[in-house]
């Protein structure tokens, strides 16, 4: 049987006419949801938009769909033309706004000034120290998750306005990677501080830094609304010299104005955190990964010598947060015997594998703060030759 040209003509019409309905329905389908999508985002942005005042704390969706901001992005936020406008946390941890309004010196006879430089994990266990023997008195200089770098370099900065009797360093597990930036936000930029520190490394052995270009909250405000070229020099700076830098997080760009964006910015920007922690620690222990803990334990050395000279004691914290072990022991127990240095790591006393020894926020609870507290107060007094008795 033979089938006649009009018919397979037909038949591919037919056929025709069928796939072009198809691929136009599957145009039609694919205009409506992006249409959906842009719906959605600018749905998101108007329900679950940032406060206007950065001193207004956000709620718990708002902040969820904030984190895969950029840092700069989370910067231009934060920072304001004034106070009024301007995030609290914006001001901690300057090294040139140095808040000399505590001690120098111990009020009296028998009474102990402590000075200590490192986080809020330092700050609590000296607090608590206080609470357990109110012979101690506290002169406390901080940043938010501030590595040893910023810790180290303060100690500088306030090392002649003070004449403390003990000098301590506390050291922090995870933020012993924050050194090899001079800013914490290239790993920690869901929540951004923006503080700076000198970027440390060592060249025949010897100590040296890079200027991280912006030292107050001022020369930032300066750079972000009145003068780019600051801006850009400390973005080429961030390129060039700090590894764990990353453009597509830290950088503006449009991802910023959109909510679905930002949450692909988020799940990119969590594997660059997960890969900038590896390069300098695993489960086994911290890597000497572009020098890490030659620099870090140079500046423990050079702590430890400055101190001595001066006359005062130095006193080491080496604080084991949840999950890291022994690890800061394992780096630096070695040096710091070799360098005959009072020293105490937490996690004799609190396992940082106990997750009961910890809050949410991750900070060690109040009643494990007393426990560490109260061997670190004898340790110092044993030191000074002083009876443990108040």
């Amino acid at each position: 049987m033979t089938v006649s040209n009009s018919s397979i003509s037909n038949s591919e019409s037919q056929i025709t006419a069928s796939q072009v309905l198809t691929g136009r329905r599957m145009l039609i389908a694919g205009l409506w949801a992006v249409l959906y999508l842009v719906l959605i985002d600018i749905s998101i942005n108007i329900f679950f938009a940032m406060p206007k005042s950065p001193l207004v704390d956000p709620g718990k969706l708002q902040s969820y769909f904030n984190y895969g901001r950029s840092v700069e992005g989370k910067l231009r936020k934060m920072i304001g033309h004034d106070k009024e406008s301007t995030a609290i946390l914006a001001y901690a941890g300057w090294l040139a706004e140095n808040n000399d309004q505590q001690p120098p010196i111990a009020s009296s006879s028998g009474h102990i000034l402590v000075a200590a430089y490192g986080q809020s994990f330092t700050d609590q266990i000296c607090e608590a120290l206080k609470v357990l023997d109110p012979r101690f008195e506290l002169r406390l200089k901080d940043g938010p998750a501030a590595p040893l770098s910023h810790s180290y370099a303060f100690y500088k900065a306030d090392s002649s306005h003070q004449k403390a009797d003990i000098v301590v360093l506390g050291i922090l597990a995870s933020s012993l990677p924050l050194m090899m930036a001079p800013t914490t936000a290239t790993i920690n930029f869901e929540g951004v501080a923006p503080y700076t520190y000198p970027l440390y490394s060592l060249k025949d052995g010897q100590l040296s830094e890079v200027d991280p270009i912006i030292h107050s909250l001022e020369e930032l405000r300066t750079a972000l609304m009145d003068k780019p070229i600051l801006w850009n020099e400390y973005l080429e700076m961030l390129r060039t010299k700090a590894p764990t830098y990353n453009k597509w997080i830290f950088e503006s760009d449009w991802f910023d104005y959109s909510a679905l964006a930002r949450l692909i910015r988020r799940s990119i920007g969590q594997k660059h955190v997960h890969d900038a922690t590896a390069r300098y620690w695993n489960t086994n222990g911290f890597k000497n990964a572009d020098g890490l803990l030659d620099i870090a334990n140079a500046l423990i050395t050079d702590f430890v010598s400055d101190v001595k000279i001066r006359g005062q004691i130095p006193y080491v914290l080496l604080i084991q947060d949840k999950g890291y072990k022994d690890h800061l022991a394992l780096a630096f127990e070695a040096q710091l015997k070799h360098l005959d240095v009072s020293y105490l790591s937490t996690h004799t006393i609190a396992p940082s594998t106990n997750a009961r020894n910890f809050i949410s926020d991750g900070h060690f609870t109040p009643e494990v703060t007393m426990q560490i507290a109260r061997a670190f107060r004898t340790d110092i007094l044993n030191k000074l030759r002083i009876d443990i008795s108040p």
